[in-house]
Formats: structure tokens, C-alpha cells, sequence
């Protein structure tokens, strides 16, 4: 629930402003306003749980916010409303661009809810309920709460407590806001503040300052005014009642990503990493170290996650440097201080986007079940969102299995603690390698519009036996399956493999289904999609077009003539499209030593036959090991020529499908 007063184009200079009172349930929790990196840069508070948002603004001047609509609807959402607003700030700068994809996006499955998209130029209030309605806002005052009354909403199934006080906040806040005159900025945050800590009569459910509220509570109130230069827009955040607490004013973080971490100094290192894409910059990650030998791999982590962007900050138990590892080195590692103990400066309070432990003890994990705060590592998790914890245990096998310790392991995935599944050999459950948790961190942070959405990859080779000891097939290893699989993952999907007879072998966190024959893979294939939960299929398997009419039941003997008939397979790409034409296909098309031209004719033939959202069109001859030239061929006239390795190509096919999903015209579903 939520009372939100929004003012477009009401003040010279600031043509777009507003006061969010958040109304969250018992339990929930949040983070003050932070910088998320994007296409477009994001500053906006968090939700721990989803990690999305509902108020916000980025870096073109597009800002976005959203309430609820208590009249019902879906209970279990397809996905949180928060990610959806992120998508928004993230990928849009115009208001009217982020409409149309908000519009085709609520059809999905979201619960019900108010939705403001502003620009400097236009401004709309999108009312998702039984059907969606869409309000062009004019200059002035608007105020919006947990239920929108229309002709065509349904009330009937809505508590008469619910709409009571529900009327009564929003009655107050046009009282309220209908004094509000054009006037200076510091002025009119002044008045919002008074708006936002206002009880009417008496706190309670009623008032705009929420108290009292079964089951529910006043999480915070922001209030963010937008500047014609954006690096001059204000932004402040109240945690809980402002009739309790005070608003503090976080407008730095629009010129420095959010000042110093809990008060340590940045130590810059003598060596600058190289980097690997940038998708971790700007996150502020803690590295921690337990007791265990395995901590020698902490720092090619940390210098690993900085690769990708990270600021990395280390903290350290006694414990972990008994077992070999200098602080020193981890100072190198980070370029940042090494915590080892806390000290008047607050170190277990600092906020991270993401606090890792690697490698985490058997008493380590048991302590932060537990709630124990004795160290520094301890302390920081106990201070940490669980939806903010990820953990990589690292001990012997029989501790690993014992029936106690698996119990703190499953009360922390209750609590929402992700965990990296150490590698099992030897009798021991070992740390999970740098790769494997870096693979973890990047999901944990993405904030891709993919995220949460079903991903089915086909890949490898199909095979068809001649006679028992010689077979047919095509040349694949299915190494750019792995690389799409990994990236898909990264991404926040929920991806599933299919993999013919190759000998690539897949991270243990991606289920893999093995077939052998076109057959196997296309029975595999369906019996994926009609369990459900997918909507991109990619198709980079290198499907058979012919087999063997016959087999030989025994051995052909050498010297002999043989004579194989082939018959045509399948096409599991058509089966596929004709069955499901509502799943978003990615196609793949290989040619042998033709122009480039013709290449990327040939993908489009491919794109209009099966229906694909993008077609990835490649020459055999310009594929060696992991190099690979191609072309994307996308709909609405879209191409792109490729050359590099597997794994940016992998990242190129899912940054053309974000960009089908988020920009009109491009085709996708």
C-alpha cells in the first residue's frame, strides 16, 4: 500500500517532483536509494526481496513510480512489479516508449497497480486492474493510493475497512496538496516532508503517515524532485514514520555513485584490471574469509570480480589468516583496507550490493544461522539482507552432510540466502572455483529484463548410428551452448539445457537433459515446453537434416561396398514454431563459403519461415575453436555483423533479445 503525490511541471526547474509513502508487509524489507548501471543509470531505494523498485528516475530524465491496486487479481504474480519499473528506468529515456512497453508487459501475469511514467515532456498514469487504462496527466498536482476508483472497477470483493481508510489518506493528501503554491525548492521539499509525516486526525491505517496497520508498516517515505539538468534533481529517503524519523538527503549519489562505504577510505592500487564488459560496475561487494585452506582462492576472486567492474572490499577472520592468506594480499587483491576487526568506524554496517563468503566453514554458516555476530565476517552477515548473502561452503564431506549443519543450510534458503554448491570429490566438498562464483555474484545482481523468464537451449550434435560401431553427424561441439547457457544464467533466467552426444561439459547449477538421435531431441523439446515456464527457445544445436533409412544390426566389414540411403528428419524448429507460436525463438542458419550478402539473405528466409525473433546466420569456414564470425538477423530490418569469441557472442544474442523485448517494432513476443 501507498500514498504517492506527484507534481508535473509545477515549479521552474523541477518539472517533475513527488512524495512516496511506502506502505510494506510485516517482514519486508528495503534499502535507501543507490546507482544501478544500465543502458541508461538508475538511482532509485531497493526492494531486498525482488530487488526491484517503486519509485525512481535515471539519468535521461524518464521517471517512473507505482502504487498498488488492492481489487484483487492474481496471487501468485509472474514477477514483481519492482522489476518491471526497473526495466523501464534501465532501457527507456521517453516516457511514451516506456508506455508501450509497460502495456505489453502487464498482460504477463503482474499483480495489479497505479503506474506513473513522466518525462520533461509528457506525463501518464497507467491503472493496471481488470484492464488496463491509460491517463494522459496534465501540469499540476495528482495524487494516487492503493485503489483507484473507476466506473468499470469491480469493489465488490474489496474489504470495507480497506476502502475506508484507503479514502481517508487519499482525501488528506489532496487537502493537503491542494494548499501546495509554486515556489523554491527548498521550500516545497519542506512541504512534502509535513505532507509525508501528517496523521490527520490521528496516526493510524488512515493517515498519510501510516501506523497501527495489521500486517503491515510504514517502510519509508522518498521524495524525489527532478531538475531540468538531471545532475541538480534532489532525492531524500526517510526510513520508516517521519513522524519518527528524518529524511536524510542522498543527492550525492548523482555525482558519486553513493559516497565512501561505511566510512572506508578508497585505497587506489599500483595495477588498474582489465575489463571483462563492465557488468558489475559500479557494485559494491564485500568479500569474506573464513577459516579454511581454501581461502588461497579468495584473492583471484577478488581480482576476478573487479575485472567485471566491482568494487571489492575484504573482510577477514582470525581464523583465515591462520590458514595462510595476508591481509596484504587481499589489500592487493581489492585495492581497498582489509577488515579484520571492527572498530569505531562501524565496518560490520556498511552497505554492499552483495556480501559473499568464500569459503564459508561449517561454524561459519552455523554462527550466521544463528544470528551470532562475533567477528567481523559474522557481524557484517548478521547486519546483511539475506536476499543480499551469498554463500560458498568449503569443508569435509562428512561436515558437509551432517544433519544439523544441512538444517542451517536450509533455514538460510528459507531466509533467501543464495548458495554456491561446493564441488564434491576426495571426501570433500570443495569451494566452488572462481568462475562458478562469479557466475552466482553477476546473477545476483542482474537487473536484466530477462530475469525470472524460462530459457530452453538446444545445442550439440544429433547422431544416428550406421551399424554398431559407425555413425553419422554433424561437426558441433556445442561449446557456444555453454557460452549461451552461462550467459542466459548470468541473466537471471531460469534456463534449461538440451545437449546432444558432446563432450562439453555444463556448470553444475544448469540442469542438462542429453539425447542422442533428431528424435530424442525433439521428444525432449516438447515434453520441456509443455511442462510450462518457457518463453525463448535457442535453437544452436546442429540438428541432422538427413539420416540413415536403415540400420545394421552387426558390423559392416571393412573392405566391402556399403551403400547408405539417406531420408530427410524432422525439422524440430517447424514443429516446434507450429506448436508454440507464442515462444520466442531464436534461430540459427549455417552456410558454407558463401558472401556475406547472401548470408545475411539467407538469415532472413530463415527468420520469415520460422517465425524467429532473431535468427544468428553463420559460414562454417569462420568458425575456429572459440572464434566465431556471424550475423544477427532481427526482425523489423535489424542486422548485425559479429566477430569475436562464443562467449560475446553469447552476450550479443541476449542483448538483441532484451532489446526485442523492450523496444517497440522490434518484433518480439
Amino acid at each position: 500500500m501507498c500514498t504517492l503525490i506527484f507534481l508535473y511541471q509545477f515549479i521552474d526547474g523541477f518539472p517533475i517532483m513527488a512524495l512516496h509513502n511506502r506502505y510494506a508487509r510485516v517482514g519486508s524489507f528495503e534499502e535507501p536509494p543507490r546507482v544501478s548501471a544500465g543502458r541508461f543509470r538508475v538511482y532509485h531505494p531497493v526492494d531486498s526481496s525482488s530487488r526491484g523498485t517503486w519509485i525512481g528516475f535515471n539519468e535521461a530524465g524518464l521517471f517512473a513510480a507505482a502504487t498498488d491496486q488492492h481489487t484483487g487479481g492474481v496471487v501468485r504474480a509472474y514477477r514483481s512489479r519492482g522489476l518491471l519499473l526497473m526495466d523501464v528506468l534501465t532501457y527507456f529515456s521517453r516516457a511514451l516508449d516506456a508506455l508501450s512497453y509497460l502495456r505489453s508487459e502487464l498482460g504477463r501475469g503482474y499483480r495489479r497497480g497505479n503506474f506513473i511514467l513522466a518525462d520533461f515532456g509528457e506525463a501518464f498514469h497507467v491503472l493496471h486492474d481488470e484492464r488496463v487504462e491509460v491517463t494522459r496527466l496534465c501540469r499540476g498536482v495528482h495524487v494516487f493510493t492503493n485503489i483507484t476508483i473507476r466506473d468499470w472497477v469491480r469493489l465488490d470483493g474489496v474489504p470495507e475497512d480497506r476502502l475506508r481508510y484507503t479514502e481517508m489518506r487519499r482525501s488528506r493528501a489532496l487537502e493537503l496538496s491542494s494548499g501546495l503554491r509554486p515556489s523554491g525548492i527548498d521550500f516545497l521539499i519542506g512541504e512534502l516532508m509535513r505532507i509525508a509525516s501528517d496523521h490527520g486526525g490521528e496516526p493510524g491505517r488512515g493517515s498519510i503517515c501510516y501506523h497501527d496497520g495489521a500486517g503491515w508498516y510504514m517502510s519509508s517515505s522518498t521524495i524525489m524532485a527532478l531538475a531540468d539538468d538531471v545532475e541538480g534533481s534532489r532525492i531524500l529517503y526517510c526510513r520508516g514514520n517521519p513522524c519518527k524519523s528524518r529524511f536524510i538527503d542522498y543527492s550525492n549519489i548523482l555525482h558519486d555513485g553513493g559516497g565512501v562505504v561505511g566510512g572506508l577510505p578508497r585505497v587506489r592500487g599500483s595495477v588498474e584490471l582489465s575489463g571483462k564488459g563492465g557488468v558489475l560496475s559500479g557494485r559494491r561487494i564485500a568479500l569474506c574469509l573464513t577459516g579454511s585452506v581454501a581461502s588461497i582462492e579468495a584473492p583471484k576472486l577478488a581480482r576476478e570480480l573487479r575485472r567485471y567492474g566491482a568494487d571489492v572490499t575484504a573482510y577477514m577472520t582470525r581464523a583465515s589468516v591462520d590458514f595462510g592468506v595476508s591481509p596484504k594480499v587481499m589489500e592487493w587483491a581489492t585495492s581497498n583496507p582489509v577488515v579484520l576487526e571492527l572498530t569505531g568506524m562501524a565496518e560490520h554496517l556498511a552497505r554492499y550490493d552483495l556480501v559473499i563468503v568464500y569459503p564459508a566453514t561449517l561454524n561459519t554458516i552455523d554462527k550466521i544461522a544463528d544470528g551470532i555476530a562475533d567477528n567481523a565476517v559474522t557481524a557484517l552477515c548478521a547486519s546483511t539482507e539475506p536476499s543480499r548473502l551469498l554463500i560458498a561452503p568449503a569443508m569435509n564431506l562428512r561436515l558437509y552432510n551432517n544433519e544439523a549443519f544441512r538444517g542451517c543450510v536450509e533455514r538460510l534458503r528459507g531466509m533467501g540466502v543464495t548458495f554456491v554448491e561446493p564441488r564434491i570429490g576426495e571426501g570433500v566438498a570443495k569451494v566452488a572455483e572462481v568462475w562458478e562464483a562469479v557466475d552466482h555474484v553477476v546473477r545476483c545482481l542482474s537487473i536484466s529484463v530477462l530475469r525470472g523468464r524460462g530459457v530452453l537451449i538446444l545445442t550439440g550434435p544429433t547422431r544416428y548410428d550406421l551399424d554398431p560401431v559407425r555413425y553419422i553427424s554433424n561437426k558441433s561441439s556445442g561449446r557456444l551452448g555453454y557460452w549461451l547457457a552461462r550467459e542466459a544464467f548470468r541473466r537471471g533466467c531460469r534456463v534449461k539445457v538440451i545437449y546432444g552426444p558432446g563432450s562439453v561439459d555444463f556448470p553444475r547449477y544448469i540442469p542438462v537433459v542429453r539425447v542422442y538421435t533428431v528424435e530424442d531431441m525433439l521428444d525432449a523439446v516438447l515434453r520441456e515446453l509443455d511442462s510450462g515456464g518457457y518463453e525463448l527457445a535457442v535453437f544452436s544445436a546442429a540438428i541432422l537434416d538427413f539420416k540413415p533409412s536403415t540400420y545394421v544390426g552387426e558390423k559392416v566389414r571393412s573392405g566391402s561396398t556399403w551403400d547408405v540411403k539417406l531420408v530427410p528428419t524432422v525439422k524440430v524448429i517447424d514443429e516446434v514454431s507450429r506448436r508454440y507460436p507464442e515462444l520466442g525463438i531464436v534461430g540459427f542458419k549455417l552456410e558454407c563459403g558463401v558472401s556475406g550478402e547472401d548470408l545475411i539473405e539467407r538469415g532472413r528466409e530463415e527468420l520469415d519461415r520460422t517465425g524467429a525473433v532473431l535468427v544468428v546466420a553463420n559460414d562454417l569456414y569462420k568458425i575456429k575453436g572459440e572464434h566465431h564470425e556471424a550475423v544477427l538477423v532481427g526482425r523489423g530490418g535489424v542486422v548485425r555483423s559479429f566477430d569475436g569469441t562464443k562467449a560475446e557472442l553469447a552476450r550479443e544474442v541476449f542483448d538483441m533479445l532484451e532489446e526485442c523485448l523492450i523496444e517497440p517494432g522490434k518484433g518480439c513476443r
